[in-house]
């Protein structure tokens, strides 16, 4: 499996990972959303194996580098990945990813986080398993009477 950053070439595999990961009408709804999230200062992470798309994630670097601080977005794997350590292979790049752009721009990785619903519990034992704790509740976040959950992890 060969993870590498996105390029704007990609937007069509990544449009229907992002159709297979959100609540969205369609794939091309998804290329919008890619154009978008890049634009705001989202990076996209892709797996492939033998030319066919495996997963993404996706980070936001938050503040400037002496904060540390960066924001796991979306983490998707088709469904004939699953269970194949694609997942765990996608937030081991992104982890060292982060740490290489920090170390560039004179910083250094200090805080991972990352939302998640609470009712996702397949994503939360994902998250524990490779390191992340739970943080808090956020209380009818997005929808009324569906609360999200924040995970962190700290590196030193």
């Amino acid at each position: 499996m060969k993870i590498t950053k996105a390029k704007k070439s990609d937007r069509k595999f990544i449009a229907k990972l992002l159709f297979e990961l959100l609540n969205i009408k369609n794939a091309g709804e998804g290329e919008k959303i890619f154009l978008s999230e890049t634009k705001k200062g989202h990076n996209y992470l892709i797996a492939k194996e033998k030319n066919n798309g495996v997963g993404l994630i996706t980070y936001l670097m938050h503040g400037r580098p002496k904060h540390g601080l960066a924001e796991l977005y979306h983490v998707v794997v088709m469904p004939e990945y699953r269970g194949t350590g694609a997942a765990k292979k996608l937030f081991l790049a992104l982890e060292k990813e982060l740490k290489a752009e920090y170390k560039k721009a004179g910083g250094k990785l200090r805080k991972l986080f990352l939302m998640t619903r609470r009712n996702n519990s397949r994503a939360q034992r994902f998250y524990k398993k490779m390191g992340m704790k739970f943080e808090t509740r956020l209380k009818s976040h997005f929808y009324k009477g569906k609360d999200e959950y924040i995970f962190s992890k700290f590196y030193k």
